[in-house]
C-alpha cells in the first residue's frame, strides 16, 4: 500500500502534521515507556501510519474503517470499532495506548468512557499518550482549511478543544495520579501532548 494522505480529506500539511505527531509520540514512548510488547492506537485511521513506525511485539489499531489485508506481516491487527462501544480487550494488556488527534472529535461523555477504558487496559507502569489541538489554535485551523493547508473533513468534526490544565483534570478523574501526568506543546504551540503513567501501587 502506497502512503498517500494519512488523514481524511485533503490538506497540504496533513502528512507533515501526521509525521510530527508520530515524532512526539515516539519520543514520549522512549522517555516514559516501561515496555515494548503491546501497543494500542485508538483512532488509528484507515492507514495506521503511526503503528507502522513503531517496534512492538503486538500492535493493535482501532478505527471505524480499517483494511487488515495490507498489514498481515507487521504484527499489526486492525479492528473495526464504534467509539460508543466498550474497548474490546482484557484489562492490564497494553504497555502503551495512544490517542493521536482523536479526543477533539469526541463528545465529553465519549471521551470519559474511552479514557476510563484506557486506564483499565494499561498494565501497571503503562503509559497513555494523547495529542490534540490547543484551544487557541481553533481559529487558525479553521482559516487553514479555507486555503487548503489542513483537511476540512477533519477540522470540521472537532467537538471541543482543551488546555493542559483541563486535560490533567480529566485524567485525574479517570484515576491517573497528578504526579504521573506530564504535558507540553509541539508544532509551534498549536498542539498539546499529554503522557499519563498508570501507577504501580
Amino acid at each position: 500500500m502506497v502512503l498517500g494522505n494519512v488523514t481524511r480529506g485533503f490538506g497540504l500539511l496533513e502528512n507533515f502534521l501526521s509525521f510530527q505527531r508520530v515524532k512526539i509520540a515516539k519520543k514520549l514512548i522512549s522517555e516514559y515507556g516501561n515496555g515494548n510488547k503491546t501497543i494500542l492506537d485508538i483512532g488509528c485511521g484507515s492507514y495506521p501510519f503511526f503503528l507502522t513506525c513503531v517496534n512492538f511485539d503486538e500492535k493493535y489499531g482501532l478505527d471505524n474503517e480499517v483494511y487488515n489485508q495490507y498489514f498481515k506481516n507487521q504484527n499489526l491487527r486492525l479492528i473495526e470499532y464504534n467509539i460508543n462501544n466498550n474497548l474490546p480487550f482484557q484489562s492490564y494488556y497494553f504497555d502503551v495506548i495512544t490517542l493521536l488527534a482523536v479526543i477533539e472529535h469526541l463528545y465529553a461523555n465519549q471521551m470519559h468512557k474511552i479514557l476510563m477504558g484506557c486506564y483499565s487496559l494499561l498494565k501497571k507502569g503503562g503509559i497513555l499518550i494523547i495529542t490534540t489541538p490547543a484551544r487557541w489554535s481553533d481559529m487558525p485551523l479553521k482559516l487553514m482549511t479555507k486555503v487548503g493547508l489542513v483537511s476540512f473533513e477533519e477540522v470540521g468534526e472537532h467537538k471541543y478543544t482543551y488546555n493542559l490544565r483541563e486535560l490533567r483534570d480529566i485524567l485525574r478523574g479517570v484515576n491517573f495520579k497528578c504526579n504521573n501526568i506530564y504535558g507540553g506543546f509541539f508544532e509551534f504551540f498549536l498542539n498539546l501532548w499529554v503522557c499519563a503513567i498508570k501507577g504501580k501501587d
